[in-house]
């Protein structure tokens, strides 16, 4: 192969290491992190590289180049050495670098000088590379480690650079890129909780975490904490989770499911500690937990993760526990963020729900949870006016002076007024109010007054009269007119507790 006037090797030369960098990497942009290394291979602990547009430099305190790989550097390098023996060469030299290719990541495109200096105890001479022809007889300049000098036509720096931080960020050692040391960070960031798990004694501890969003596996494979390949999936029978492999060689079947199976373990360290993450990491955690569920189903982690909440108690309940009140008597879901007062009375039970919730127990588990009517929903204004007044108006309006009270004929009032009457009546035969064994009577009166109603002794019991024309004796008619179930929330507005005790509180 001869040296070609507008690099330093030759055509067929450059179109090898273009092949052979493809192969192995997405981006010539790579190549740097491969002389990193190459370098923490040697056992270095420091190593400085420098990067800029027509210059490379890289210095470690490692031990020095083995005879047998600067021989063959030499050779792959050499133009003028038989094609032949550069092949050899060069295949040599990938598969000790393996999984990466090493020092032949000093072949970076554009390169017009290569320097190779690593003297080790025979003080040897360091290696120059120009024009495709290798000078061994230049004095190293230095004693110790190795020293990579690699000048070229201009490259692709802000690539180069970035590469290095992202990549070599979790390698042991301290690294310097351009003076400044790389700050360390683990392979697998952005988790909600990881462990260290062993697969074998060769491979050493791999690392297992589950990712706080996405919902695809990645294993990361490294090469002395460096990534060099990532292996994805979909969700394995619905877990989803990352994992760090040092290794040369993909995780075999075995090794990958005992990632796996820690993987599955976190979940149910998430599913018992759901309740100390903060309100977007629950959010995280109910979504992976309700697909693995679904995917795969698993009892034990249905019994430890506690996601729904009961109105008015800090209890959380799992889907056991919200399955046995569905069962017991009906249990109504309300919007998480809903204000239950608006559409329930204060005996009734009520899980305040996700989205995801929701459709995790309807859609999913089955369960008949009740749904307020929309003409609930609709008496926003009514609930909100009435608990305003419930608390001062109408106890005032109770302690005014009593005057006679005249019930109007019910043949004057209209057909919502009449069966709002009658179905308070019901409503307070059925709990009982205002005691058991007393009756209670409703009429209608003229006039609007502060209180929607007042109330005096009866015949049989106790008689309540609404004042027809106040604003909301006159929702709770439209109210009951829409749905008589609305009879409740009508008789919660407008009759105040003190008359419920009969007059003794």
């Amino acid at each position: 192969m001869a040296a070609g006037s507008n690099g330093l090797f030759s055509v067929d030369s450059d179109a090898h290491l273009q092949k052979l960098a493809a192969s192995m990497f997405p981006t010539p942009a790579q190549l740097p992190v491969e002389l990193v290394r190459a370098a923490l291979k040697r056992k270095a602990t420091t190593v400085a590289v420098e990067i800029r547009r027509s210059r490379l430099a890289f210095t470690d305190d490692g031990e020095a180049i083995a005879a047998g790989t600067w021989h063959e550097l030499a050779c792959a390098l050499d133009g003028g050495s038989r094609p032949a023996d550069r092949e050899r060469a060069i295949a040599a030299l990938q598969a000790t670098a393996a999984p990466g290719i090493g020092l032949l990541a000093v072949l970076l495109p554009g390169a017009t000088t290569i320097h190779v200096e690593s003297p080790g105890r025979d003080n040897r001479p360091a290696m120059r590379v120009t024009s495709g022809r290798v000078d061994g007889s230049v004095p190293a300049a230095g004693t110790w480690g190795t020293r990579i000098v690699i000048r070229r036509r201009g490259g692709p720096v802000t690539s180069e650079t970035k590469l290095l931080r992202e990549l070599c960020a979790a390698a042991p050692g301290a690294i310097t890129l351009n003076g400044r040391k790389i700050a360390g960070q683990p392979v697998l960031r952005r988790t909600l909780v990881q462990q260290s798990v062993e697969v074998g004694s060769e491979r050493g501890a791999a690392m297992v975490a589950i990712p706080a969003r996405g919902d695809i596996c990645r294993i990361w494979l490294l090469d002395q904490g460096i990534p060099w390949q990532v292996w994805t999936s979909a969700s394995w029978h619905g877990l989803v989770f990352d994992a760090a492999l040092e290794s040369a060689a993909p995780a075999t079947a075995r090794e990958f499911n005992l990632l796996a199976a820690a993987a599955g373990r976190l979940y149910q360290w998430l599913a018992e500690h759901y309740a100390s993450f903060p309100a977007p990491y629950q959010e995280r955690i109910e979504e992976l937990i309700f697909k693995k569920v679904k995917a795969a189903g698993d009892l034990r982690l249905l019994s430890a993760f506690a996601p729904f909440r009961l109105w008015r108690s800090q209890q959380r309940l799992n889907l056991e526990d919200v399955r046995r009140k569905v069962e017991a008597a009906p249990l109504y879901a309300l919007p998480h963020d809903g204000d239950p007062a608006r559409f329930l009375g204060s005996h009734q039970e009520a899980l305040l729900l996700t989205p995801r919730q929701r459709d995790f127990l309807l859609n999913h588990a089955g369960l008949a949870l009740v749904t307020p009517p929309a003409a609930m929903e609709r008496q926003n204004r009514l609930s909100q006016l009435a608990a305003r007044l419930r608390g001062g108006a109408a106890r005032l309006a109770w302690r005014l002076p009593r005057r006679r009270l005249q019930a109007l004929d019910m043949a004057v009032l209209d057909d919502g007024e009449v069966r709002l009457c009658r179905e308070m009546e019901l409503f307070a035969r059925i709990q009982r109010h205002p005691a058991p064994g007393i009756e209670m009577a409703v009429a209608m009166i003229s006039g609007r007054g502060l209180a929607p109603c007042a109330g005096r002794p009866g015949p049989r019991g106790v008689a309540l009269f609404l004042r027809r024309r106040h604003p909301l004796v006159r929702a709770a008619v439209r109210s009951v007119a829409c749905d008589r179930a609305n009879a409740e929330l009508a008789f919660t507005a407008l009759v105040p507790a003190r008359f419920l005790t009969g007059g003794r509180r």
